[in-house]
């Protein structure tokens, strides 16, 4: 007779859900399971490579040919008792499992007891449920058979733990998982969780990061080398001591348990003190563990030095409070600044606000190029910083504005005394890049509490004071009084006005013809006109600068961009497919819905790109980044032309040249005044047009207004005009019937 087997099985679980709590084990006598168990016997024996390593039952006094097979279940059902092993069993497709506990002693028969896995699952602790789970679609899988695995049955009794091994006895024609089989026993201090354990206490104890174990009252108990090495203290002297006493920290003062068994991972700032030394800001990340031993729970607190980051943040902070240029406080800074002392002005007590704006600054800036105009702002300061007190404030409002904060207490003609000598500063000649320049400026002054009570009315007042000193001839100096508000209250009329116009497309739009050599037509730009029932003609010079400073830039250019593409639309449906070109402000540029815009408008009146030339000038370029280029590159990557505006204004043009392949250059009317008289003129204007034919570009002369002009630009090699001479604007019925003949 052959001797009985025992083989080794690895573990099982199965993907269900739980209802409720469990209790175990229920105890059967042996003889009652003899027959259950015979029942299940004749399933051939295993024959993988587990089998290999199975053990023998080998007979003490008689040879086991003589011993019946009967005796050799009783010894396996002794020996599993005496083991106090207890054995499970599953069958497909119940979602339970029956198990119970041999005893050897029993005198009576129990039914065994019927498990419910959903309420073993729920039972469990999250982490042993993911563990069951997985492993059972392994199963399901057909990737394994054998069952060993050490599981913690129970979320409540943390000392408890089941060893279960066992086996898929019988798979149906889909290899699906019909029988399992199995023994499991409870085991107090798993060898396992020792050896975690010790591996646990390596890595704590070897960790870079300075880490300490606490109990629930933050008192050590223990810590790594690390946090030996940050405190410079031996472990000796920090045992037994309460943590606050070397970091101080909001989360020092909560309830530990509380916060350490949160599902999320949950990271707290404070200063790790170190005697004699500055302190050392720390992130403080705690979790728990329970010893097996004694079940007793205590907690993990593992430090970082954030030092760096700490500094990275206070950079930050800094840059978000300062100007970069000038170093000054910026607008924000400003602001709370001023929120915070006006409340407290004491009776009789006073501020001034001076609202400084530079004369002629963008013309410098595009003449010379950005660099020169940092320069020219960063001497201006110096001059403000010298002439005001050290008591007095001074902030870049942004770009060419700045705003100065004067406590004058109770003198109230100190303000004007400053600000005249600050008008007599800056107006002194300076040097920049081998040219002497002189910038004036205007300033507005508001008094608080006379002017306003409140930062926002106050800096308002300022402004409009500063544009009226701007509106009586610049370089000079205004008072904020109520008739000024009453001009300011006529713009903001005006700007509602243009607001409704542009919401109900009631603006009208021109065209004024491009022409070539030959005078033919060869494109048309698109020009916005507003006749107001209130106001009458306003000219562009007025309505287009009061759009763009009040938000309404690309409102208005949208609606350029509707009218441009229906009039390309009817030029090609009469058989003159001319392009027509769309002036594009620096705010439009910069508005992420602009490319968008283009291509719905082209789809709409069934155009393409090319049929759309967008105008830009170089006040798009005054920011100190590449992000204008980048979109203008991603317009022309679309098929859309775009040409470069007023070229010549200032001489830092050329330089856009190189760095931008625009298609068009349009050349500005100032070029146009001393042409015929100015051999300068036009030498310089001959080496702008060369230059843009050697680059591919087309040049396009703006201002033409006489015949000499218009032949002297042909002798220079310009190919393309516009100006009153050759056409004046025209609606687009006129520029039709112009096609006609």
């Amino acid at each position: 007779m052959e001797p009985i087997k025992f083989s080794r099985n690895g573990p099982i679980g199965f993907e269900l859900q739980a209802r409720g709590r469990f209790r175990h084990s229920r105890t059967i006598e042996i003889q009652s399971m003899s027959t259950d168990y015979e029942s299940h016997s004749e399933s051939p024996a295993h024959d993988d490579a587990g089998a290999e390593q199975s053990a023998s039952l080998v007979p003490m006094q008689e040879p086991m040919d003589i011993v019946d097979l009967d005796s050799h279940r009783q010894w396996a059902l002794e020996a599993m008792a005496a083991a106090q092993n207890s054995y499970w069993r599953w069958n497909s497709p119940d979602r339970s499992f029956l198990c119970g506990t041999l005893d050897a002693r029993a005198h009576h028969a129990d039914e065994p007891m019927r498990l419910d896995w959903w309420t073993l699952l729920k039972a469990m602790p999250s982490t042993e449920r993911r563990r069951l789970i997985i492993l059972w679609r392994r199963i399901n899988r057909g990737e394994q058979d054998r069952v060993d695995i050490l599981i913690q049955p129970d979320a409540t009794q943390t000392s408890i733990w089941w060893r279960i091994r066992g086996a898929i006895t019988a798979r149906d024609d889909q290899s699906a998982p019909e029988t399992a089989t199995g023994i499991w026993e409870v085991i107090d201090d798993p060898r396992d969780q020792r050896n975690h354990g010790s591996i646990r206490a390596h890595a704590f104890a070897a960790s870079r990061d300075p880490m300490l174990v606490v109990d629930e009252r933050w008192r050590i108990l223990e810590t790594n080398d690390a946090f030996t090495e940050l405190g410079g203290l031996p472990s000796s002297t920090i045992i037994g001591r309460a943590l606050q006493q070397y970091i101080q920290a909001d989360v020092l003062h909560c309830d530990l348990a509380t916060i350490a068994r949160s599902d999320r991972i949950q990271h707290h700032e404070g200063v790790f003190h170190v005697e004699g030394e500055s302190p050392v800001p720390v992130e403080l990340t705690l979790s728990h563990f329970t010893l097996d031993e004694t079940g007793q729970t205590h907690y993990i607190a593992a430090l970082r030095d954030i030092s760096a980051r700490k500094r990275s943040e206070r950079e930050l902070e800094h840059l978000a409070r300062i100007d970069t240029l000038t170093q000054l406080p910026n607008r924000a800074t400003l602001q709370q600044m001023l929120n915070r002392r006006l409340p407290k002005l004491a009776p009789g007590h006073g501020l001034a606000i001076l609202f400084i704006d530079l004369d002629g600054f963008k013309h410098i800036n595009d003449s010379l190029g950005h660099q020169s105009g940092d320069t020219l702002l960063k001497i201006m300061v110096k001059r403000l910083r010298a002439t005001l007190r050290s008591k007095d404030l001074v902030a870049r409002w942004g770009g060419d504005e700045f705003v100065v904060v004067i406590d004058v207490g109770s003198d109230a003609e100190m303000a004007d005394k400053i600000a005249r000598r600050l008008l007599e500063a800056l107006a002194h000649p300076m040097v920049i890049s081998g040219h002497q320049i002189s910038v004036t400026a205007s300033i507005g002054v508001v008094h608080a509490p006379r002017n306003g009570r409140d930062t926002e009315t106050l800096l308002k007042h300022a402004d409009v004071a500063m544009y009226a000193a701007k509106d009586s001839g610049k370089n000079a100096i205004v008072a904020y009084h109520d008739q000024l508000k009453h001009h300011n209250l006529e713009q903001i009329s005006m700007l509602s006005h243009l607001r409704e116009a542009i919401v109900r497309e009631s603006l009208d739009f021109v065209v004024q013809p491009k022409f070539d050599g030959n005078n033919r037509v060869i494109g048309a730009e698109l020009l916005a006109r507003w006749l107001s029932a209130e106001y009458g003609q306003v000219p562009p010079t007025t309505f287009v600068p009061l759009a763009e400073h009040n938000g309404m830039a690309s409102a208005l250019g949208n609606l350029a961009i509707e009218r441009a593409a229906q009039y390309a639309a009817r030029l090609a449906t009469t058989g003159n497919p001319l392009p027509v070109a769309v002036n594009i402000s620096a705010l439009h540029v910069m508005d992420d819905a602009l490319a968008g815009t283009l291509r719905s408008a082209c789809q709409r009146h069934r155009i393409t790109a090319d049929q759309l030339e967008l105008e830009v000038t170089e006040s798009v370029f005054m920011e100190n980044s590449r992000a204008p280029e980048a979109r203008i590159e991603h317009l022309r990557s679309l098929g859309f032309r775009v040409a470069m505006d007023d070229f010549g204004a200032g001489y830092s043009s050329l330089g856009y040249l190189k760095r931008l392949p625009f298609d068009t250059i349009k050349i500005d009317r100032s070029f146009m005044q001393d042409l015929e008289a100015d051999p300068r003129s036009r030498h310089l204007l001959a080496g702008i047009v060369g230059l843009c034919d050697r680059l591919g570009m087309e040049t396009v002369a703006e201002g033409v207004e006489t015949k000499e002009q218009w032949q002297l630009l042909q002798a220079l090699g310009v190919k393309q005009y516009q100006g009153y001479f050759l056409g004046r604007p025209m609606a687009m019925e006129q520029l039709i019937e112009r096609l006609k003949t």
